[in-house]
């Protein structure tokens, strides 16, 4: 017989709680957030962008074939950006909130924008660097 007590019972019960919490927040994105393998323009959507997990950079397209990169770290304090909710790239340290068109300052604490990087395409294929 194998005796079960109150602490096994909240350890359980909290390691439950922490799966179903880190499964609803991974849907919570807003837009693609991340890829590992070199993009292609059809992997970015319009008005949206794309935080490349491997590469250092971000890729947006705000408009239909207009592409932009930015760096990923951002300046405020060295964090990556996480995620992209509607037209801003999102630090997830401390809120600052970037445009996705040219990586300026919407919201800091950030006081200057990501750094741009240059993007081109060839084909469907995107090469940032």
């Amino acid at each position: 017989m194998t005796d079960i007590t109150r602490r096994t019972v909240l350890a359980g019960t909290g390691l439950a709680a922490m799966a179903v919490t880190a499964g609803a927040l991974a849907g919570c994105s807003t837009a693609p957030s991340s890829t590992d393998s070199d993009p292609t323009v059809a992997d970015i959507p319009v008005g949206s962008g794309l935080i490349q997990s491997e590469g250092d950079y971000v890729i947006t397209q705000p408009t239909s074939g207009e592409f932009h990169a930015f760096s990923k770290t951002c300046p405020h304090a060295g964090c990556a950006v996480g995620e992209i909710q509607g037209t801003n790239i999102v630090c997830p340290c401390h809120g600052s909130r970037f445009d996705l068109t040219t990586g300026g300052v919407v919201q800091g604490p950030a006081t200057t924008g990501l750094t741009e990087l240059s993007v081109s395409v060839e084909g469907d294929q995107l090469t940032v660097g």
